[in-house]
């Protein structure tokens, strides 16, 4: 069970000042240097600071040897640079008073047990010194909204704004999500990957997303929950008090897929009919593909959610009637009988 992070401390990631991106990089085609040129070509309202011992600029922009040399504050730090320099990082973040972490950085506890012990060591030192820490073993983080245009990611495209926020373990399905949401012009409010959730996981960005204005649809891709019963209290409160709706792609159905869960983020995966019960119970919707988490999605952005289970059935033929019927009946949908005047 994770310690619990207050929503106000994530503004830092999601809302930042001044970045400082860690191991930014001078070679073109090198997550360092795609990061670097994603805050700075996307129009970033705030400030961004390279830091590489190694080269005098990045893109044009002078580069620091380390956090200590940054002559302003720093916000929030991007971390691109090996598992072993991690914690010497940290520290100096720590004594920068840098407010946030993404660590990008790959070679924690799912590479096996001395990346867990790593990612241990991580994590206690960030919550000793109360700074939420985002990854490591992810994509990074977008901000899509006009007064913060953030991508702090290694993905080639910065996304339009919208109403969907998408939260994903799995920093590879965040580039195709990218692609596919692309594909059909749908934007995000807040586009999310937290790979190990060392510290911040998906219940802290749940409780975030709940109170963000600009989300009004939350989607997310799960291949474990940290904490079924704080999990369960969290969605239905966003669901009863801001009416909120939820969709999870939760991986690992088969025995075969939960294994790959576990040497994929370190996850342990348990029982599929656990998390399946999990889910219907916080009144959170699954589904099993990408298609189906954005059909899904589209509707609720576009359209209200319906007060009750009533609905019509109009169709030129008698065939698609009854297809209609029987499939919505077992879904607990009825079929009133229309108005007189409805005729």
């Amino acid at each position: 069970m994770s310690d619990h992070i207050p929503s106000s401390k994530l503004d830092a990631i999601f809302k930042p000042s001044s970045i400082a991106v860690v191991g930014a990089s001078t070679r073109p085609g090198t997550v360092g240097n795609d990061i670097f040129r994603n805050l700075l070509f996307n129009e970033f309202h705030g400030s961004v600071y390279p830091i590489n011992p190694k080269a005098n600029n990045v893109l044009g922009v002078h580069c620091y040897p380390d956090l200590l040399n940054v002559p302003g504050a720093v916000d929030l730090a991007v971390v691109i640079v090996p598992a072993a320099g991690i914690l010497d990082v940290v520290d100096q973040a720590i004594a920068k008073q840098v407010q946030a972490l993404v660590v990008i950085s790959a070679g924690f506890k799912e590479i096996g047990a001395k990346g867990a012990e790593l990612e241990k060591q991580l994590q206690q030192k960030v919550r000793a010194a109360g700074i939420p820490l985002i990854g490591p073993n992810c994509l990074g983080v977008i901000n899509t909204d006009p007064a913060v245009r953030m991508n702090a990611a290694f993905g080639r495209k910065m996304p339009g704004p919208g109403n969907l926020a998408f939260l994903s373990q799995s920093g590879a399905l965040c580039t195709s999500v990218l692609d596919y949401a692309e594909e059909r012009h749908m934007g995000f409010s807040k586009f999310i990957s937290f790979g190990n959730k060392a510290d911040v996981n998906e219940i802290d960005l749940l409780e975030y997303l709940a109170n963000d204005p600009t989300t009004d649809v939350i989607a997310m891709y799960l291949e474990d929950i940290s904490d079924g019963r704080r999990f369960i209290e969290t969605v239905r409160k966003i669901f009863w008090e801001t009416h909120k709706p939820m969709l999870c792609l939760k991986s690992g159905r088969t025995p075969e897929g939960a294994k790959a869960v576990s040497s994929h983020t370190g996850s342990l995966a348990g029982s599929d009919s656990v998390y399946d019960a999990l889910l219907v119970q916080s009144g959170v919707q699954r589904v099993d593909t990408i298609a189906e988490l954005f059909d899904s999605a589209a509707l609720y952005c576009t359209q209200p959610l319906p007060r009750g289970g009533r609905v019509s059935n109009i169709t030129n033929a008698g065939g698609p009637a009854i297809i209609t019927t029987n499939r919505a009946l077992p879904l607990g949908l009825t079929h009133p009988e229309p108005h007189t005047e409805t005729h």
